[in-house]
Order: C-alpha cells, then sequence, then structure tokens
C-alpha cells in the first residue's frame, strides 16, 4: 500500500453563469478552516446546453515521468458557452508555472489544448480564473468524453509535470454557497474479502467489506459487511452513504475508480452534512485474490489499497 500523510484539500468555486461569461472565487484548504466562507458552482441541469463541471484529483504519482513524490491537487472546471472557469488547489510541490488541459488518456501523454495560467500565481495554494475557448468541438468533447482529457500542473522542478489526473463529469449541482469539494486521502485502509461458496460449489473471494482510515478521521465502512453499500463517518457525527453511478477499470491491479450518489445518514451539521456525491479516484491495489479459496484455511483476506475521495456539497 501506498501511505498517506496529505492533509485535507477542500475549497468552493463561486460562479454566476451568463450568456458570455462565468465568474470564479477559490479558497484553499488554509482558508476554508479559517473560516472564509467562498461561493460555490451551480450547474442545473445535465441537458447539452447546461452547464458543466469537471473535477480531477491530481497526484505525482499519475505523470508518465516521475512527479513531486508528495504532489497533490484539485481542480474544479466549469463549462458554459465558450466560456471554461477553473479553480485549483494544491500542495506539496512548490508553485505551479503552468496549469493545462491536455488531450490525452491515462498513462498517455498528448497536447496542450487549454491553457489555464502559464504564470506564478499571486497566491499560494489556489489559483482560480476563466477562459474563452473558441472550439466548440473541443467544448463538446469536453463534456461528453471528460476521461479522455487529463490535467497537468508544471512547476520550476518539474516541468514535464509534477501533478496530473483525467476529469471525470459531475452528477449533481455543486453548493452555491460554502466549500464546493473536500478531498480525503486514505492514510491506510484494507478492501476485505470473504471466501464464499459459488454456484457451482467452489469457494472464491467476495467483497465482505472496506476498512479505510482517511485525513480527518473519517472512518470508511459497509453499513452492513456483505450488503455492499459504503459509508463514510466523520468524528462531528455527519456521515453518508454511497450508491454506484458508474465504476472506470484503473489499471492491473488497482480496484476501480467509482462515481456514487450520497445519501444522508448522519448529523444535520459536520463536515459532510452537505454531501451530495462522492467520487473515489487514484486508486491502488485493493484487488481481491483470483482463483478458488479455502473457507476453513483463509475465511477473511485484507488487501490493503489506497485512494483519494472527493466529497461534493450540494
Amino acid at each position: 500500500m501506498i501511505s498517506s500523510t496529505k492533509r485535507r484539500l477542500g475549497w468552493g468555486i463561486g460562479a454566476v453563469f451568463a450568456a458570455a461569461a462565468i465568474s470564479a472565487t477559490l479558497a484553499g484548504a488554509a482558508s476554508a478552516d479559517s473560516g472564509v466562507n467562498p461561493q460555490g458552482i451551480t450547474v442545473p441541469g445535465s441537458t447539452a446546453t447546461a452547464p458543466a463541471a469537471l473535477v480531477a484529483s491530481l497526484e505525482g504519482r499519475n505523470e508518465v515521468t516521475a512527479g513531486a513524490p508528495v504532489g497533490q491537487a484539485l481542480e474544479l472546471v466549469g463549462i458554459q458557452g465558450d466560456t471554461l472557469t477553473y479553480s485549483v488547489s494544491w500542495q506539496g510541490l512548490g508553485t505551479p508555472t503552468e496549469v493545462d488541459i491536455n488531450a490525452g488518456t491515462a498513462g498517455v501523454n498528448g497536447p496542450v489544448v487549454v491553457p489555464l495560467f502559464t504564470s506564478r500565481p499571486s497566491a499560494e495554494g489556489f489559483a482560480s480564473g476563466s477562459v474563452t475557448v473558441s472550439d466548440p468541438t473541443l467544448l463538446a468533447a469536453l463534456r461528453s468524453n471528460p476521461s479522455g482529457f487529463y490535467t497537468n500542473l508544471r512547476t520550476n522542478k518539474f516541468p514535464d509535470g509534477a501533478a496530473r489526473a483525467q476529469f471525470h463529469l459531475l452528477n449533481h449541482a455543486v453548493a452555491a454557497s460554502g466549500v464546493a469539494a473536500v478531498q480525503e486521502s486514505v492514510v491506510f485502509g484494507s478492501q476485505i474479502y470473504a471466501c464464499t461458496p459459488q454456484l457451482d460449489g467452489s469457494f472464491a473471494f467476495s467483497q465482505h467489506d472496506v476498512d479505510a482510515h482517511l485525513t480527518d478521521d473519517i472512518h470508511h465502512t459497509f453499513v452492513r459487511p456483505l450488503a455492499g453499500t459504503p459509508q463514510w463517518q466523520a468524528p462531528d457525527g455527519s456521515a453518508v452513504s454511497g450508491k454506484v453511478v458508474t465504476k472506470n477499470a484503473n489499471g492491473v491491479g488497482n480496484i476501480a475508480e467509482l462515481n456514487l450518489d450520497a445519501t444522508q445518514i448522519g448529523a444535520s451539521t459536520g463536515l459532510l452534512s452537505h454531501v451530495v456525491e462522492v467520487l473515489r479516484l487514484n486508486t491502488v491495489g485493493g484487488v481481491q485474490p483470483a482463483g478458488t479459496c479455502d473457507p476453513q484455511a483463509t475465511p477473511i483476506v485484507n488487501v490493503p489499497y489506497n485512494a483519494d475521495y472527493i466529497f461534493i456539497n450540494g
């Protein structure tokens, strides 16, 4: 397992969608913790002409060439008309000199299609702004196939890329006020598999539970073992359960990335009390053992894994 000591990333994007422009503000994790209450991005509906919101969870390990070893960032992008609004927060990699949107799938370097900024930002830890994109075909592709694009954050030390991630389309409107998104990384965790009987009379491992401890002391388990319903509980009593909407493979030996609808099951106030969507991204390890098993010799196995969980507030 790749352990994580990274602190939580969280912020909001403020946006006013109009015919020609989007405005945005951003607060990084430090600002959010200090009481700043930024605006959030509003995404009404999911029709072809409605605003779209994309999220990307950047890690140094996602770079084709070596990125920043502990580099991490989170980026939200809004698309309305020919205007693209971005907000990005980072840590563990120095100050970026450039952030781009590139065409290309995971593990493949591709050309820059939208430069978001190409000079050092004035604020440390976060930046936001908007750009006009004149190519309607490109904008349509970003909406319809976001996983075919990635965002890359470059620094002087890592000119080829300090951290990168593929984009994911959000399914829900994001909070119009307060912190729009919070990222929590697995500190230590395991996917738990039980040796269970199969239809042909043999035994094989199947998902039994998950036990993961995230940053901010969030505990991730199943609501009930074998039920397959994941839940996340914060120390303040707020909690959500999740229902898988989409699943995509993330390479050999890694469990799938997920996008889940969230249902409130905890306190009405707290860290997770406004979460409407959860994404499990940047997965490493956790795959169930293949082949048959002996329920007497090995009834349960714990397979270590790592991932970033993005909690979207609505």
